[in-house]
């Protein structure tokens, strides 16, 4: 059974600059209230904007406090690898914003539509 979900909106940013094609991944601090396939994921735009989703386009998130991890990555060239490369066009994003256990983000989603502050990442 599906949890009810909220609208998350937020922006990810890295030294004050918009961050485009970041993955952001929330990981639920009480991670026995959710089953394996409620991983709240979005994808930022040109302007470093997000809309999360949990099990369709645009549903939000269930409630509920959670970390954050942080990337920008892109599927490898070839054809028939698995393999997994950065982009060498994308903003330098320290890798401990990566694992949203090192990554020191946190959420929180309420049960109503929720704009997250921003996630203001620095490179240093």
């Amino acid at each position: 059974m599906r949890q009810p979900t909220h609208a998350v909106q937020g922006q990810v940013t890295l030294d004050g600059k918009p961050v485009a094609n970041a993955t952001i991944v929330f990981k639920p601090v009480d991670a026995a209230k959710f089953k394996w396939r409620e991983q709240p994921q979005a994808k930022s735009d040109a302007e470093g904007r997000f809309t999360v989703f949990t099990y369709e386009a645009n549903d939000g998130a269930p409630a509920g406090d959670y970390k954050v991890g942080i990337a920008v990555l892109a599927a490898a060239e070839e054809e028939g690898s698995d393999q997994i490369r950065r982009d060498k066009s994308a903003p330098k994003i320290p890798a401990r914003y990566g694992d949203a256990a090192t990554s020191g983000l946190t959420a929180k989603v309420e049960a109503k539509p929720t704009e997250l502050p921003p996630f203001e990442l620095t490179s240093r």
